[in-house]
């Protein structure tokens, strides 16, 4: 390398230090938003006790909440999350969790989600417009 190239990578450096260090030092990633697909809006996180609380915040108007988690309790990401109905596909979220929210009509769905590796699938019926939550928890 010649000096002017040693300059220009420390002038970068330096560029770059100065704008991470002028960013808020406030320890968090994006904030949890609602999000539509197939005209169904649904929320999807809850890792940090910050984003489970900004979540319960906005839970009016969600008509299912899944929380899941692992055999010991503790919260998991899964792979995939599906929600069908009769008529076929609803939504389906990569990533998802570990408490998803959707905004579903009334009616029954089946769940299917994939952790590990290791699919399951869980029923639930949707109506009288308040929350519904399914508690899934995976052996392992």
């Amino acid at each position: 390398m010649n000096v002017k190239q040693i300059a220009a990578i420390a002038l970068s450096l330096a560029a770059a230090t100065s704008w991470v260090a002028a960013q808020p030092a406030t320890g968090k990633g994006a904030p949890v938003a609602r999000q539509t697909a197939n005209g169904i809006d649904y929320m999807s996180g809850g890792a940090g006790q910050e984003d489970r609380d900004a979540m319960a915040a906005q839970q009016g108007g969600y008509t299912l909440k899944v929380v899941m988690s692992g055999r010991g309790g503790e919260y998991v990401v899964t792979e995939n999350l599906r929600l069908a109905s009769a008529k076929g596909d609803v939504l389906s979220v990569a990533n998802a969790g570990p408490i998803v929210m959707v905004k579903l009509p009334a009616g029954s769905y089946t769940l299917e989600t994939t952790w590990h590796g290791k699919t399951e699938r869980r029923s639930v019926n949707i109506g009288g417009g308040s929350l519904q939550t399914v508690n899934w928890s995976f052996a392992g």
